[in-house]
């Protein structure tokens, strides 16, 4: 006579290693998940900080150039400001100089960060530029016009 014996020990440590290759797999998935919000949100707060860090930049150099308006009417100036944020162009953003306010925005205006100038001085302002690839723009103060555009002004 033939006695069958079932070990059934075994069949639970394998279904033991399948619940906990299962449980790891779903503790990297959510770790994997959590580090990729992480690194959204991060990157999302470092070209606000870019963005505003630009706008401040260009707004004191149009200051800049005012203040020489101020102190002769005739005067020709020019400074770059060198942006950061030059990497990122899938943004769309552009630069817009008008008499109250530097603004930076996209074409959604779905971003849009603004700082006021003061305007001290008789100079008019203008100039739009798309940032898209942009290391450097330039302030130029020339026959009472400031202006923000791309190329170095030739004086």
């Amino acid at each position: 006579m033939i006695v069958k014996l079932r070990n059934e020990e075994a069949a639970a440590t394998e279904i033991g290693y399948i619940l906990t290759f299962f449980l790891g797999l779903m503790f990297l998935t959510t770790f994997s998940v959590w580090t990729f919000d992480i690194q959204q949100a991060t990157e999302e707060r470092w070209t606000n900080e870019a963005i505003q860090e630009n706008l401040r930049e260009v707004a004191e150099a149009v200051e800049r150039a005012d203040a020489a308006m101020r102190i002769d009417s005739n005067a020709s100036y020019a400074e770059p400001v060198y942006l950061r944020l030059s990497a990122d162009t899938g943004l769309g953003l552009i630069l817009l100089l008008t008499e109250e306010s530097v603004t930076i925005t996209d074409p959604s205006e779905a971003r849009m960060f603004s700082q006021e100038i003061s305007a001290a001085s008789d100079a008019t302002h203008s100039g739009e530029v798309n940032l898209a690839g942009v290391d450097i723009v330039w302030i130029s103060l020339q026959e009472g016009n400031i202006t923000v555009g791309l190329e170095q002004p030739g004086f």
